[in-house]
């Protein structure tokens, strides 16, 4: 399993979709595909907020990267924690920037 906080405006992630995963690693970015397995939302914020558990359905990085083309990737780490941190790092990104990788404004996989 993996683990994601996702900040949106125009979509809500729902249990089964699938979508193009990043698994961030200190020196490498493979993509894979991935299916939501659970979605809790976040109370406050300044977007709607989930909590996601996804699971791996195929970790072949060409395979995903060539099924979805021209999609976003969800960044997913492997420990809880870590996506708490990362998430953090990206509201901060967010309110100087108005941008950040799991916070996806006017844009669903759909």
């Amino acid at each position: 399993m993996m683990y994601a906080i996702l900040s949106v405006d125009a979509w809500t992630p729902t249990d089964g979709a699938r979508l193009l995963i990043a698994m961030p690693k200190p020196t490498s970015n493979p993509h894979a595909i991935g299916r939501i397995v659970s979605v809790t939302p976040r109370v406050g914020g300044h977007m709607q907020t989930f909590d996601l558990t996804v699971e791996v359905e195929s970790d072949d990085h060409a395979a995903a990267m060539a099924a979805y083309r021209h999609a976003l990737a969800l960044d997913c780490y492997a420990d809880p924690a870590e996506a708490e941190r990362w998430h953090a790092i990206d509201v901060e990104h967010y309110r100087r920037h108005r941008y950040a990788r799991n916070h996806w404004n006017g844009w669903s996989p759909e």
